[in-house]
């Protein structure tokens, strides 16, 4: 980043003077005033305005100068951080994985890798199973544990960590309840719901796409949202219907999941690109995560 413009300008700024504000800067006057030339020719403004032999900032000289500032100590913070880990001699590993669907991850597994790994920095990333196929398939992250609806990928090498179906939540005062609990879901029924659905293009949308066309039915959405939380909370509000996998269903809640004929079948999965070589602290990452879901 070429950040001399924007101490140049906060140069001046500071004191009122080309002569002052190159000899601060090491530079020559001729120099510094040719600089300031273009960048108001750039932007198409001037920066300053002159009042006897003082340069003084205009309206978008003071907006400028603001930025300029909030730019060089974010820039200044960043190579501070960057140092800090040079020094520290720390390697990074970027990993993918949705917390909502395993949280032993950030619970049991990342504070026993970071025990495991105390010269490498752990940076993780909240993302749906086809943002995570992206990154790792782009060599962004270094594994992912994901959703996905088939366990092969021609670019990813997947690790089954378990397999589930969905369920539908609905309120617990659903008017077609008593008739569920003897014959399999009737979808006729929920003509007149509203349906909290995942965003388009997420993987468990496309579970919920392959739902309703199962059953040729238009569902009327309400909301779309990837969070399991803000699902759930809806649905005891008995603001609408959900589908949720089953793992994360609550004992507590003033709603029910009703199992569907036929299952409607996910993986969670360890992801990584087939042309790797895995380093240790990733090899062990996958050990971890397999003894944690072995033992959930």
């Amino acid at each position: 980043m070429n950040t001399q413009q924007l101490e140049y300008v906060i140069a001046i700024a500071d004191e009122k003077n080309l002569s002052k504000a190159a000899e601060k800067l090491f530079v020559t006057q001729p120099a510094l005033s040719q600089q300031l030339k273009k960048l108001e020719e750039e932007l198409q403004t001037k920066l300053f305005y002159k009042n006897k032999n003082d340069y003084l900032l205009t309206d978008a000289g003071r907006i400028y100068v603001n930025g300029a500032q909030y730019i060089l100590s974010l820039y200044s913070n960043a190579l501070k951080e960057i140092e800090n880990l040079n020094c520290l001699g720390k390697k990074r590993l970027t990993i993918i994985y949705r917390n909502d669907m395993l949280p032993v991850i950030s619970k049991e597994v990342l504070p026993s890798l970071a025990e495991l790994h105390e010269n490498v920095f752990i940076d993780t990333i909240d993302a749906d199973g086809s943002v995570a196929k992206d990154y790792v398939i782009n060599g962004m992250a270094d594994l992912a544990v994901m959703v996905t609806k088939e366990l092969s990928h021609s670019m990813l090498e997947y690790i089954p960590l378990r397999r589930e179906n969905l369920v539908l939540a609905v309120p617990d005062n659903h008017r077609c309840l008593k008739q569920f609990n003897k014959n399999p879901l009737d979808f006729s029924c929920f003509s007149d719901d509203s349906f909290i659905l995942n965003p388009p293009k997420s993987t468990f949308r496309s579970c919920e796409n392959e739902i309703f066309s199962i059953r040729q039915f238009t569902p009327s959405i309400l909301y779309e949202s990837n969070d399991l939380t803000v699902m759930k909370h809806m649905v005891s509000c008995r603001k609408g219907i959900a589908f949720l996998p089953e793992s994360v269903r609550e004992e507590e809640g003033n709603y029910v999941c009703l199992p569907l004929t036929p299952p409607t079948t996910f993986y969670v999965v360890i992801a990584y690109r087939k042309s790797s070589i895995l380093s240790k602290p990733v090899k062990d990452l996958i050990k971890l995560l397999l003894k944690a879901c072995d033992t959930t």
